[in-house]
């Protein structure tokens, strides 16, 4: 196998990973499960999904959790704990910290933060969590 038919390969695989980590996104996602998934060793699994997304796969599982987080305060009326519980997180406390070391803000006050841009006109941009 070339290098670069190797290399396709491992961008398909982390491709049908990625898919799959969103679908199982509330589950425990420990590095060895998702190798064995890939059918590749834990090592190579690691170096494939980093040079393919530029995250470790842990990494990556807490950025989607936060985006996932950062989306169901903003369209929804969930509260804190059901979005907790949603994502995985056995303890809202948990969870709250995780959001404020990614957002820098607690979720509490990201929706509140979110609820006042709204009715000031202002655009919230998603990505940044800034406004516009």
């Amino acid at each position: 196998m070339t290098k670069e038919s190797a290399l396709c390969l491992m961008r398909l695989t982390i491709k049908d990973i990625l898919d799959w980590i969103e679908c199982n996104i509330a589950t425990p996602l420990p590095l060895s499960a998702l190798a064995q998934k890939s059918g590749y060793s834990a090592w190579h699994f690691q170096r494939g999904f980093k040079k393919v997304t530029g995250m470790s796969p842990g990494v990556y599982i807490r950025y989607r959790k936060m985006v996932i987080a950062r989306d169901l305060l903003h369209d929804t009326n969930r509260s804190i704990t059901e979005i907790a519980m949603q994502l995985g997180y056995r303890e809202q406390s948990t969870f709250c910290r995780a959001f404020r070391e990614h957002y820098h803000r607690t979720p509490g006050q990201y929706r509140l933060w979110v609820k006042d841009k709204r009715y000031s006109g202002l655009e919230v941009n998603r990505v940044t969590g800034t406004h516009r």
